[in-house]
């Protein structure tokens, strides 16, 4: 019956696994961090060589 399988997909839709939440959190929340890190890495003087200042 195609109502039982459109049911099923949008109960899927609305509530993914746990585990994807989880994963979805975790990245969400640590990539601003690691991109400040990153950031903050890559201007320190002995980071920066002569040829990636134009």
């Amino acid at each position: 019956n195609a109502n039982v399988v459109a049911g099923a997909l949008s109960r899927k839709e609305r509530e993914p696994p746990l585990r994807v939440r989880a994963l979805v959190m975790t990245i969400g929340l640590d990539l601003p961090r690691q991109i400040l890190n990153a950031q903050t890495e890559a201007r320190k003087p002995k980071n920066i060589k002569k040829e990636d200042v134009r």
